[in-house]
Parts: structure tokens; C-alpha cells; sequence
């Protein structure tokens, strides 16, 4: 595939896709293009002075399918507006099919509603999107595998739990794989089976959007490398009750932290500091903050995404 040159579009591969990123992460659009072997296709996305979005993608997208790289992160609202322009742009600009692809997926915690006063956020979601004529979702560990049930179209699903396990290869045998929370449970274990150990779960109870008391370890932790899995990191509440919970079991005094999703907003970072963390892993699905005094490795996910892309490309070719 080609690339505009001198104003004008040189033809693309026949059924080759192309990527369009928004503004919340052109770099992993940039790594994901390189990884799956895409053409990044440059967009006008500028503001009114109103504040409007004016969003426009280049002709060159007629015919061929069109994938749209963007988180739901930092001002949600206006990034899920700007992914749904881009979508009509795309649609409207002659794409085959719009596939969007949203790594981290916000307002996929308001499944459910507990209480039966709240907004389903997860499905208002999935609708404002479908009105953007997208034809399919392409996600990064959901909080809940129930949240596909909010889309009326095909939701593809990532994983980074694999990039992140090679990553804790070489971890000490007298390790344990710790869920924060009962639902937590499944993600622990994939985490622990490859690498043979077991698994232990906090007793948690939530007081608030930030703030989660630990009532207890169910499973043996005592002397062990706790190594605390979940599948974002917030506001740190939930990590911070965890570890705390894991020492006053008796693990061990240095704790290792793996999450796919790093938000790191609010507290995140004081709460982070005062831990006696070993390591914090998260991939890239989102941009990720300087923090100095975290030890924060950052996994890639732009190969997972791309191993997605690739089996999507190869059905449509069929």
C-alpha cells in the first residue's frame, strides 16, 4: 500500500485495511500499523472555535476496510465523540467496513446496575457507536466479558495477560498469583497456570469509587512473592487494600504488581509510592504517565491487537 504523495493517492493492495488513528494515542497506532502491516493514513481532526470536533479522513480510504485506533481515556466523552466522526467520515468516505479498535474501552464498569438507579453506561456505550454505522469492536481485556452483550455487532477480544506472563518468566518459585477481588479470579488463574503457581484471592469490600476496605487472604500467601493481578489500575485503591492485605498474611515484604490496563489517575501515584512494590507491569493500551519513583515496565500490546487484525483481514479475504 502507498502513501499520499505530492496530493495524490497511490493505489492500496487489493483487501489490504487501513489504520486511522484519533488523538488520544498515535503511538500505539504507529506501533500497531508497523506490526500488522498496515498504512497509517494521516486525518485532519481540528476544533471550531466553538469547540466543536471537525473531523476529516482521506479519500484514499474508498473500498478497502478501515480500522480506527482510540482508546476511551482521558476526556471519554470527547474521545468517543471524536471515534464515532471518525467512523461517518470513514463510512462516508467509501470504507468496505469500519472496525474500531479501542484498547482500553471506557465506561465498560457500568454493566450493571446494582442499586437500579444508575445509567447503564457500557450499553449507552455500544449505542452511540452503532449509530456511527461501526461494524465491529475490537477490545483489550474487558472488565467484564457480560459488557459484549451491550454491542449489537461482533466484539473481538485481546488479551494482554499473554505479553504480560512472558514478561514475569524467571519469577521465584515461592511466588503467588493474588485477585484483589472474587471477580478477579479467572484473570489470576490465567496468569498463574503457565507459570505453575497458585492461586490467592483478597476478600474485598468497596466503599467507594476510590476506596476499598480488604477483608482478609483466602489461599496461602505466608512467606511468599505475592504478585497482585487485576485488570486496570485506577485509582490504586484497589491494588493498595490488596497489598496490604497480602503482608499482614505474612508474604513477603517486596510485592510485584501486573495489570493491563494503567490509568494511574487521582491518587494512583501517591498510593503507588507508598507501597513496597517490586515491580509494576502494565501494557500500553493507554498513554503511559512518568511516574520516577514507581518501578513501572511497560509491556507492548500493539502484537496482540495486530494478531487480531490479521485473523479479521484473512476471513474477509475468503
Amino acid at each position: 500500500m502507498g502513501r499520499p504523495r505530492g496530493g495524490v493517492a497511490e493505489p492500496f493492495a487489493p483487501m489490504n485495511g487501513v489504520l486511522i488513528s484519533g488523538t488520544v494515542h498515535p503511538a500505539l497506532a504507529t506501533a500497531l500499523a508497523t506490526e500488522a502491516k498496515m498504512t497509517l493514513l494521516p486525518c485532519r481532526i481540528s476544533r471550531f472555535p466553538d469547540g466543536e470536533i471537525d473531523v476529516e479522513v482521506p479519500d484514499s480510504v474508498r473500498g478497502h476496510p478501515v480500522y480506527l485506533c482510540q482508546p476511551l481515556r482521558g476526556v471519554v466523552g470527547e474521545a468517543l465523540l471524536e471515534l464515532a466522526l471518525l467512523a461517518d467520515a470513514a463510512r462516508r468516505g467509501g470504507a468496505t467496513s469500519v472496525t474500531a479498535v479501542v484498547p482500553y474501552l471506557g465506561y465498560a464498569r457500568q454493566d450493571r446496575r446494582e442499586r437500579g438507579k444508575e445509567a447503564l453506561g457500557s450499553r449507552v456505550v455500544a449505542e452511540l457507536l452503532g449509530a456511527s454505522r461501526i461494524d465491529r469492536l475490537v477490545c483489550v481485556d474487558l472488565h467484564s466479558r457480560a459488557v459484549e452483550g451491550c454491542f449489537p455487532w461482533p466484539v473481538e477480544h485481546a488479551s494482554g495477560v499473554p505479553a504480560l506472563v512472558a514478561r514475569l518468566k524467571g519469577l521465584p518459585r515461592d511466588s503467588v498469583v493474588v485477585s484483589p477481588d472474587l471477580g478477579g479470579i479467572k484473570r489470576a488463574e490465567a496468569v498463574a497456570r503457565p507459570l505453575g503457581l497458585s492461586v490467592a484471592v483478597v476478600v474485598k469490600h468497596r466503599l467507594s469509587g476510590e476506596n476499598v476496605s480488604a477483608q482478609g487472604v483466602v489461599g496461602q500467601v505466608k512467606g511468599l512473592h505475592a504478585v497482585v493481578v487485576d485488570d486496570m489500575i485506577s485509582t490504586g485503591g484497589t491494588l493498595e487494600a490488596a497489598v496490604r492485605a497480602v503482608l499482614e498474611a505474612g508474604a513477603q515484604s517486596r510485592v510485584t504488581v501486573v495489570a493491563t490496563h494503567g490509568l494511574f489517575v487521582g491518587p494512583a501515584e501517591a498510593r503507588l509510592q507508598g507501597l513496597p512494590l517490586e515491580r509494576v507491569l502494565v501494557t500500553d493500551t493507554l498513554p503511559t504517565p512518568v511516574l520516577a519513583k514507581i518501578p513501572l515496565e511497560v509491556v507492548p500490546i500493539a502484537p496482540a491487537l495486530a494478531e487480531v487484525l490479521r485473523r479479521l483481514e484473512t476471513v474477509a479475504s475468503l
